[in-house]
């Protein structure tokens, strides 16, 4: 009996010490993930304030180092041991080298300005409708198509990795080495397994979609809302004649009423309220875009080319009552250069394993 308790006990502690690893695997996912969707989403304001692709990918590279300023694990790295498996790789030690205790990973991500696929940082547009049947951490790489294809010309997403895999020269990547195993090396696992470690990536996905409202400017910061709307047609057809302007004056969000008369006074720098016939008759709100406009003229512009440093607009939907099909599918089919957009999380996800 003593014996069969004593077999049950080295099961039990080893099933544990698994346990116990994959719970550390688990948190690590979890820091990482939520660090990727931080710096995704300030990625895709950056996109929505109108900058360059150099200055959102300067926006997720920062993000990224900030919250790793503030939760940044210790790094633990154990001694090269034995060739165990006659791999002719040395499998670690037992013994953790002291040497790097309690040095801190702070991942530095690839700005990937070539906008490699595999980077860290890359710019894209983000199709919903064509997610693949093979989801990543399977052994296909990192291509993302169709769903997500990358292009830095005229993007409308972008994506944030962070990788501890272990692997090397990534194009436009970076890898931190694989989590060890630490309680499990005690058990029966194989000794190759126990020299790998575990790989941990995560991968968020922004995509700006079109705004459905408006939040009040409490601060010379955040562009106003412009009392006036333009037309869905003088968009479309980019014409953007100022006598087109309409008489606005209810709640800067889609679905708000829009009068059918001039609005002859209208001048000022902020986001116009886009207004469209519907089928009962009545002209609503079905976007914004950005403009200045004068006496004279309306000129699309963006926030950051105004001078403003922050976006304070939604692409929620929830929020707003009463929205019917048909104002839905009117905001969500805008296009154009000038649609103002705002960002939103539309695939995060913890991915492991030993491939990417």
């Amino acid at each position: 009996m003593l014996i069969l308790v004593i077999m049950l006990l080295f099961a039990i502690f080893a099933i544990a010490a698994l346990l116990i690893d994959i719970g550390m695997a688990r948190l690590t996912q979890a820091r990482m993930q939520s660090v990727t969707d931080a710096a995704a989403i300030d990625g895709g304001w950056q996109m929505a304030l109108g900058g360059d692709q150099t200055a959102v990918r300067n926006a997720v590279a920062t993000r990224t180092d900030k919250l790793f300023e503030i939760w940044s694990p210790k790094r633990l790295e154990l001694e090269n041991g034995y060739d165990l498996d006659g791999d002719g790789i040395l499998e670690s030690s037992q013994t953790i080298n002291t040497n790097s205790l309690g040095e801190q990973i702070r991942p530095s991500l690839n700005h990937n300005p070539s906008n490699e696929p595999t980077g860290d940082i890359v710019l894209g547009d983000y199709d919903g409708n064509s997610i693949p049947t093979v989801l990543p951490g399977l052994p296909n790489g990192y291509d993302r198509s169709p769903a997500f294809v990358q292009d830095a010309s005229n993007p409308n997403s972008v994506l944030v990795r962070l990788r501890r895999t272990n692997e090397q020269n990534i194009q436009g990547g970076t890898s931190d080495g694989n989590l060890p195993y630490l309680w499990s090396r005690g058990s029966l696992m194989g000794f190759g397994l126990k020299g790998q470690g575990i790989a941990v990536r995560s991968e968020t996905i922004a995509k700006l979609s079109p705004a459905t409202a408006v939040g009040t400017a409490v601060s010379e910061l955040l562009p106003p809302v412009l009392s006036a709307a333009i037309p869905l047609a003088e968009v479309v057809s980019e014409s953007f004649d100022r006598d087109s302007l309409m008489t606005f004056s209810d709640s800067p969000e889609i679905g708000s009423t829009v009068i059918d008369a001039p609005n002859a006074t209208l001048a000022g720098i902020g986001y116009l309220p886009i207004a469209k016939q519907m089928s009962s008759g009545q002209w609503q709100v079905i976007g914004f875009i950005f403009a200045n406009v004068t006496a004279d003229s309306i000129v699309p512009s963006t926030p950051a080319e105004s001078g403003f440093l922050y976006a304070n607009i939604t692409s929620n939907l929830a929020n707003i009552q009463d929205l019917s099909d048909e104002l839905i599918e009117a905001n969500q089919s805008l296009s154009g250069t000038y649609i103002s957009r705002a960002p939103a999380l539309t695939r995060s996800q913890q991915i492991h394993g030993v491939s990417p």
